[in-house]
């Protein structure tokens, strides 16, 4: 189909972009990769005694996954920088498929978060991490990597095509964070208080990060990977509407 023919084209044209840029790659691996070091070696010799996890190191690996993900979401920001530059509109002009002109940038951005999350996972197993999963596990987590990065890269999006302005785009990042630090991020679920329980529960991220950590340190919990999965499903309904309102709406 030329719909996958030509978002494949523009995204290997974003890959080659990142390849022009590779301090910009190096310093979304290093930040996850740092905070992932300073909370193990902080946290993880009193983390069986303080809340019962014997292996903080695998705890705290789908952060760092997460992390990495929404450092590598610039589909946004090139969206943006080729409205300001004419060259979006010139592509609305070709025979290419709309949607080509986003997905080719969100789907670069899953590759990319694919290859650090790689890095990441590799790192957490030579440092004890564990991927009680095995080998299977450890892909399935690449899987939810790439499909959770599309999910979350259609905020960033929507906020381009409707705004054209990098000042919203980098909303979408700042969003991320109290997601983050709302979920089960750095104790379990169990030990939190009562509001900020009930505000973790609702929180789709709390279900990312406990099916990705399933994978780690249970082995194969079906019941934790649906939840995963359809809390990306949900993200992802919510982000794919925006995009496509923004782009039915946007003004040329």
């Amino acid at each position: 189909m030329r719909l996958f023919r030509d978002s494949g084209i523009l995204m290997l044209r974003s890959l080659r972009e990142s390849m022009r840029q590779p301090a910009i790659e190096i310093g979304n691996l290093f930040i996850p990769l740092f905070f992932f070091a300073v909370t193990v070696g902080a946290i993880s010799s009193i983390s069986e005694q303080a809340f019962g996890v014997s292996n903080f190191t695998g705890f705290q690996l789908p952060v760092a996954m997460l992390q990495a993900i929404a450092g590598s979401a610039v589909a946004g920001a090139g969206i943006v920088n080729d409205i300001q530059k004419g060259y979006f509109d010139k592509l609305a002009l070709t025979p290419t498929p709309r949607p080509a002109l986003v997905l080719g940038r969100m789907l670069a951005d899953a590759v990319r978060a694919v290859v650090l999350v790689g890095v990441i996972i590799a790192v957490g197993i030579l440092t004890g991490a564990g991927m009680e999963s095995g080998p299977l596990g450890a892909l399935l987590l690449l899987v939810i990597a790439a499909a959770f990065s599309l999910s979350y890269t259609g905020f960033a999006v929507s906020l381009a095509l409707k705004t054209g302005s990098n000042q919203a785009v980098q909303l979408s990042f700042l969003l991320f964070f109290p997601l983050l630090f709302l979920a089960p991020a750095f104790a379990p679920k169990e030990v939190f208080s009562g509001w900020l329980e009930f505000l973790a529960t609702i929180n789709p991220v709390t279900y990312i990060l406990e099916g990705s950590r399933s994978l780690v340190l249970n082995g194969w919990e079906p019941d934790r990977l649906l939840k995963a999965f359809a809390a990306i499903a949900g993200i992802a309904a919510v982000t794919i509407s925006m995009t496509v309102w923004a782009y039915r709406t946007r003004k040329v």
